[in-house]
């Protein structure tokens, strides 16, 4: 988050100002980076959160062709509780 937040800020507190001073230009680098002191961590565990649960969350669909039948079948295959090793899917779909 810090390469996002501080110059982000540090440009908003910088716009703010009638003139380009270095006492400016040091309160502007001070406040960004008591910002993303202050928002950084927080903003970045929100986000894997957030990412955490959209793939656990994950449903893909598609036609199920099996050996030797003329049809296809509709199927759903929810998230296993354990993840995908060496190539193989968990059989959440029930097929022996």
């Amino acid at each position: 988050m810090t390469e996002v937040y501080k110059p982000a800020i540090e440009r908003i507190i910088l716009m703010s100002f009638p003139e380009k001073t270095d006492v400016g230009d040091k309160l502007a680098a001070d406040i960004a980076e008591a910002f993303d002191d202050m928002t950084s961590e927080a903003v970045a565990e929100i986000l894997a959160n957030a990412i955490d649960y959209y793939v656990k969350n994950i449903t893909i669909t598609g036609n199920l062709i099996t050996n030797g039948s003329p049809t296809t079948h509709t199927c759903t295959i929810t998230p296993a509780p354990t993840p995908i090793t060496a190539g193989k899917i968990p059989n959440t779909l029930g097929i022996s």
